[in-house]
């Protein structure tokens, strides 16, 4: 990874917020070349920058804005769902992070960017690519929605494969059994889209069986009852099993 030339070698970066994404981007952008600071704690004196990143939760991200604008020209947040109105650009990584991550972890991943001025969204372009990611812009008016698909594309994944873990689990079936499965049916969504990879009971419709698992759901029943529903209609658009 290296530097382009809208962020050259002498560009300063105060990272706010030492939290998982904070460090892992301080890690990232200084094996890129950039000269950072931080990650420092939202409490810390605000240094000196050409850019602060604000990598804080969105509720402080007003304030800590604030702070951060008279020692910076430009100040942006990693914030993937509040609008541009105390910053200058946005930049968010479309990924899940633990804050163990490699530098290298951003490489060929999506990144959501915005700017209010031509340079600012720039400039955040070109931080993406010389983190080694791909840069697309999600403006303010879609940023919601952007949003609710990357918690449902990951948080709700989460929550439906923890119900899918405890009721494996009664049956005596290890969480390690059911991720070739998880696995697999990832990679034929993304080739293919939900109503070409989705099989089972409601693709063949075969409503014995789904009232049979239903029953069995027991304390899952109700998220149970909105999935079947969600996956019978994603079932009508593939137009059978």
């Amino acid at each position: 990874m290296h530097s382009t030339p809208a962020l050259p070698p002498e560009t300063t970066i105060a990272i706010v917020g030492a939290g998982r994404l904070g460090g892992v981007l301080a890690r990232a952008l200084r094996a890129a070349g950039i000269t950072v600071i931080g990650p420092l704690r939202r409490d810390d004196r605000v240094p000196d920058a050409d850019i602060t990143l604000l990598c804080v939760p969105d509720s402080a991200i007003a304030a800590v804005a604030f702070a951060a604008r008279p020692h910076s020209r430009l100040v942006a947040h990693v914030s993937g769902a509040t609008p541009l109105v105390d910053v200058d650009f946005s930049l968010h990584p479309l990924q899940t992070f633990t804050g163990t991550e490699t530098p290298d972890v951003f490489r060929g991943i999506g990144v959501a960017v915005d700017g209010r001025t031509p340079e600012a969204l720039e400039v955040s372009e070109q931080l993406a690519r010389a983190l080694g990611a791909n840069p697309f812009h999600v403006d303010d008016a879609h940023r919601a929605e952007y949003h609710a698909a990357a918690s449902f594309a990951s948080t709700f994944v989460l929550t439906v494969l923890d119900a899918a873990e405890h009721l494996a689990k009664d049956a005596g079936v290890d969480r390690a059994h059911l991720a070739p499965l998880v696995r697999q049916t990832i990679d034929n969504w993304a080739v293919s889209g939900a109503a070409s990879a989705l099989t089972g009971p409601i693709a063949r419709g075969d409503e014995e069986t789904v009232a049979r698992q239903r029953t069995a759901s027991n304390d899952y029943r109700g998220l149970f009852d909105a999935l079947a529903d969600a996956t019978r209609a994603i079932a009508s658009r593939k137009g059978g099993a």
